[in-house]
């Protein structure tokens, strides 16, 4: 799970700016009595918002899924606009946005605070994502897989837990997309391995520099995760996280050149939109 951030001070629920702690969902809602609903969490830097039409597509793409109903683009960006501005942050070096569908209620609310350490320590966990099923590749509120696995690797002191898919290939952490490198070379589970559709996975994917390595999205067997490296971490808030250790087996983290060429590339590019 995220680590303790400071919650702003206003939420918005269907286009009203109201105090963080009013009640804003009902009880009967299906989110509530069935894990019905879908969310995005953004990266806000100084007020601008980052990668925010491929964060509404993957929105848009889970409502369909869900049967769910959202507002237009423009009417998200309006009410984005809003609650920045109620909660001013354009003052914060990088805030969290989650936009939260259900089907009584789009809600948004942001928190500020928003720090992950420099490398993270990861174990694999022994249930598997279903890569066939209905909400693979969603990201749904139904979160207690993520939640059981976090917990895992936080009992054996990690930061993150790894998933393996029913094939026993590599699909994804709990809270991130995941990049490896083997024999030089560089991997990450393609998108039929049951993995998110991540916007900072795509956004490195789609990085065209000579100075960094060539990215393979490719399968994975969990049995060569013990050729691994070097390896790091992405997701809209923690960017590109190395990993020091995976399964308690030690990897370059912070020290890898590849891994800092990346991390410096991505905010490269995110200093070029926002």
């Amino acid at each position: 799970m995220p680590s303790p951030e400071t919650p702003a001070p206003f939420i918005l629920a269907n286009g009203e700016l109201v105090p963080s702690d009013t009640p804003v969902i009902p009880a009967n809602d299906g989110s509530i009595a069935f894990g019905q609903g879908i969310f995005e969490t953004l990266a806000v830097y100084k007020g601008e918002v980052f990668a925010l039409e491929p964060h509404l597509e993957r929105l848009k793409a889970g409502a369909e899924r869900l049967k769910l109903s959202i507002p237009s683009p423009e009417a998200i960006s309006e009410q984005i606009g809003k609650i920045s501005e109620a909660n001013q942050l354009k003052i914060a070096s990088l805030a969290r946005l989650r936009i939260t569908v259900t089907p009584s209620c789009v809600l948004l609310t942001s928190s500020t605070e928003v720090k992950h350490s420099e490398s993270a320590r990861a174990v694999t966990v022994s249930f598997a994502r279903n890569e066939k099923g209905a909400l693979s590749g969603f990201k749904t509120i139904n979160y207690g897989e993520n939640i059981a696995a976090k917990e895992i690797a936080k009992q054996a002191g990690a930061d993150e837990a790894i998933f393996r898919n029913t094939r026993d290939e590599l699909c994804e952490g709990s809270w991130s997309n995941i990049f490896v490198q083997m024999g030089g070379k560089w991997f990450t589970p393609p998108l039929n391995s049951g993995c998110l559709p991540g916007i900072t996975r795509a956004t490195i994917l789609a990085l065209n520099t000579k100075d960094l390595p060539k990215v393979s999205a490719s399968a994975i067997s969990m049995e060569d995760l013990n050729l691994v490296e070097s390896a790091f971490l992405t997701s809209s808030i923690r960017e590109i996280q190395p990993l020091s250790h995976i399964d308690g087996r030690s990897l370059l983290g912070v020290n890898c050149p590849d891994s800092q060429a990346f991390r410096a590339a991505y905010r490269e590019k995110v200093r070029a939109v926002v």
